[in-house]
């Protein structure tokens, strides 16, 4: 599994839709995702080194609480010490960032509610 698929693999494994944050589908594509969904990076790197990645939780609701519950549901997942997902050559070691996570809302709507939150991700691949 290439190091993109893995992420999205991860990413995907929250029961909500993810989409790479430039593959987002629009109104102009046949329509926008329903919320929630989550919106990630794409960004890899090889042998040792250790990228900053971020990705967002949306939601549309006059509460925080579900948005909050996934923050927790992600960070819980993660831990203390990361998460491995395996790849082709190797493995990617996912850990919380630092700020870990961030609420925010959305100018196109009040009621959307959206928590960006920060990985450090290493990669140890063959390449």
């Amino acid at each position: 599994m290439t190091k993109a698929a893995a992420l999205y693999q991860f990413f995907s494994s929250f029961g909500i839709p993810a989409y790479e944050e430039s593959s987002v589908p629009t109104n102009e594509d046949g329509g926008a995702p329903s919320f929630p969904y989550i919106t990630y990076e794409v960004i890899t790197g090889s042998f040792g080194e250790e990228v900053a990645l971020s990705f967002s939780a949306w939601y549309k609701s006059t509460s925080w609480t579900e948005a909050n519950q996934m923050e927790e549901k992600i960070s819980k997942r993660i831990g203390r010490g990361g998460i491995y997902l395996l790849c082709d050559g190797g493995v990617i070691w996912i850990k919380r960032g630092t700020p870990w996570a961030q609420r925010t809302g959305d100018d196109s709507h009040s009621s959307i509610k959206r928590i960006i939150m920060n990985l450090s991700v290493e990669f140890w691949t063959e390449d």
